[in-house]
């Protein structure tokens, strides 16, 4: 089966965002199953090329619809990668003449959690927005506006983008979702029947997993590997934590390593030094495997994650994740207590307890990542594909 992924960047390996690495994981496991893939994307990222394709197209914004005529003729399936939000909502036409002309099935992997755009919001986002942005205010004045309706009509918020959502199911074959415990929330406010909707997880990054000799080697690092936005990722929320139990004794000889790129990093790198951080590195984009190795603990405080990609990774590598519990399939990659903590949502002084207990015993932390490197193959390259071989060919399966 020939099979071509549209994405938004080029796919490049480990130095680009999870949606990217996804994408490569996917190709390599389609490939070894004796499919054909290729890529079509919009925007260069800077990485070593990875993924196995036969063919890559770099695609014009608004310029596309010669490129995905041809492209839909040579692939039986195409798998879209990048997320439908409003400024991409125009290619959906194209999509749906590409099935009609060429019987090209379409399927849309949603990336995040259903109708994210209304989710996350609270009063530390929107004084983020009013007093700390490094955007110019009237450029921040929309975000400003969506924040203070999502968090004073949020039912209104979520049926005003499952509007959108229910145009993309109109317009492709099977939307995939990340998680089977968002399928019911998606329905509640999308009309679709069984056959449009499903749910996989992401499969394992690397190929292998850190040893327990290896375990033993760890360094008192705590890591976080995120783009750094707010608005998803609040890595302003690590900050505030990370200056509370730093001056515990606890976190004595513990460093805070945070690695990737973004459009607020500057405004951390200067919070951080206002609140005089210690021991706080920020590295820029970069390999994040060589830090999962040696790191410890990792933190993420999103506040919200259609499937974090950082948690599966850092498992693989002995590095025991700590997360906010920003939606239900945190708990299909942590298993509370063995494999990683869940904390209630922006509860920053229950993250920082459950933080300093895993920095204060050595005995517990080692025992949760050897529970992680030994955890079950759910998220294995062959269960993974299992679930896929369904979606690709489903009248094989009837």
């Amino acid at each position: 089966m020939n099979i071509l992924f549209l994405c938004t960047f080029n796919v490049t390996r480990n130095a680009s965002g999870g949606i990217a690495r996804v994408t490569g994981n996917l190709s390599n496991l389609f490939t070894e199953k004796g499919h054909s893939c290729s890529l079509a994307y919009y925007n260069d990222v800077p990485g070593e090329n990875d993924g196995t394709f036969r063919t890559v197209t770099k695609l014009r914004r608004n310029e596309e619809e010669q490129a995905l005529n041809g492209l839909a003729q040579e692939n039986d399936v195409m798998i879209v990668q990048m997320q439908m939000s409003k400024a991409n909502l125009y290619l959906l036409p194209v999509l749906d003449s590409l099935r009609k002309k060429y019987g090209t099935r379409i399927i849309y992997c949603h990336h995040s959690v259903p109708f994210v755009e209304a989710a996350g919001f609270n009063g530390d986002f929107l004084r983020y927005l009013l007093f700390h942005s490094n955007k110019p205010f009237t450029k921040r004045i929309n975000d400003i506006l969506w924040c203070c309706v999502s968090i004073l009509f949020p039912r209104y918020a979520v049926k005003r983008i499952a509007r959108r959502s229910q145009a993309v199911t109109d317009h492709v074959d099977v939307t995939v979702l990340l998680s089977e415990s968002f399928i019911p929330i998606f329905r509640k406010y999308v009309v679709c029947n069984d056959s449009q909707i499903t749910a996989v997880g992401n499969c394992f990054t690397f190929s292998q997993r850190l040893s327990a000799d290896e375990i033993k080697q760890k360094e008192k690092t705590v890591l976080v590997v995120s783009n750094m936005t707010e608005k998803a990722k609040r890595i302003w929320t690590v900050l505030k934590i990370w200056k509370s139990v730093s001056r515990n004794e606890k976190a004595q000889g513990w460093n805070l390593v945070l690695v990737g790129d973004g459009e607020d990093l500057d405004f951390y790198r200067k919070a951080a030094k206002r609140l005089k951080l210690n021991n706080c590195l920020f590295t820029g984009r970069q390999d994040p495997l060589p830090f999962y190795r040696k790191s410890s603990i990792l933190l993420l405080t999103s506040a919200f994650e259609g499937f974090g990609m950082v948690m599966l990774e850092a498992q693989q590598m002995g590095c025991v994740p700590v997360s906010f519990e920003s939606s239900s399939s945190v708990h299909d990659i942590i298993d509370d207590g063995q494999t990683g903590l869940v904390v209630p949502l922006f509860d920053r002084k229950a993250f920082s307890e459950k933080l300093l207990e895993l920095m204060g015993d050595s005995d517990k932390l080692t025992s949760m990542a050897n529970s992680c490197i030994d955890r079950d193959n759910r998220f294995s390259g062959t269960s993974i594909y299992s679930k896929w071989e369904t979606i690709l060919n489903p009248q094989k399966q009837k």
